[in-house]
């Protein structure tokens, strides 16, 4: 794979692998079967190519709204027969009355107490050992929920997954520039404070701060959410490998 900050497709800017990454323990998380992402809608034909040839793509858990879903569309994976598809839609918090260095941290509290997180979370521990991607529209802050919480059930280092989160930096001015010409997103970052386009570690690691304060581990998080021991097993037995 290319660095992890740069996509290997033309039309997902924020696509990247989230193998290699330390775990607390001194492995690592296996390459080639766990993708993060941003939209999907606007995939080239040679992203097509990348995704069945080079990656085999076998799954797509979709975080975006389900009214997102049905305005932007899902693009040509939609047309793909062999790739499952899951939307499991993470509805943020209103921003309103909320101070703009707090709305992220509001958000992604949100999301953690929202079902479709644990559904995603499910199905992506369901699909291990098949190539997956799970997406939003950047590809930061639901995504970056969702990965959050994943690479924490696989015990990754908190500080890597800060640097996988920290990673959608360099991509997003490309997307920025991209929403601004398709209405939806256009209207969305009018309306929201300049912070919630913003890529710093302090969200992030407040969410993973809330997740121990009101849990105590990602994987008591996890399951009680009814998310089963046995599938926490095969997440960890599929994606976690013995360091070289």
């Amino acid at each position: 794979m290319q660095p992890r900050s740069l996509s290997p497709l033309d039309g997902a800017f924020n696509f990247r692998d989230l193998g290699g990454m330390p775990l607390c323990d001194g492995r690592r998380t296996r390459h080639g079967l766990l993708f993060r992402s941003d939209t999907l809608q606007a995939l080239t034909p040679a992203d097509l190519t990348v995704l069945r040839s080079r990656i085999g793509l076998r799954a797509v858990v979709d975080l975006r709204l389900s009214r997102e879903v049905a305005d932007e569309g899902r693009g040509p994976l939609a047309q793909a027969g062999e790739v499952r598809y899951l939307n499991a839609p993470l509805e943020m918090a209103s921003t309103e009355g909320i101070a703009p260095d707090e709305v992220l941290n509001r958000l992604y509290l949100q999301c953690l107490a929202s079902s479709s997180l644990a559904t995603a979370v499910m199905r992506i521990a369901e699909y291990a050992g098949e190539p997956t991607v799970f997406h939003c529209a950047a590809g930061k802050d639901r995504t970056g929920v969702v990965a959050a919480v994943v690479l924490s059930l696989l015990g990754v280092t908190e500080d890597a997954i800060v640097d996988d989160y920290l990673a959608s930096s360099a991509n997003m001015p490309r997307m920025v520039d991209r929403f601004m010409s398709w209405p939806r997103y256009r209207n969305h970052l009018s309306a929201m404070p300049a912070a919630v386009y913003a890529v710093e570690p302090g969200p992030i690691r407040h969410l993973l701060w809330a997740l121990s304060q009101q849990f105590g581990t990602a994987r008591d998080w996890a399951l009680r959410r009814g998310i089963s021991p046995g599938l926490l097993a095969k997440l960890e037995r599929q994606l976690v490998v013995e360091a070289n």
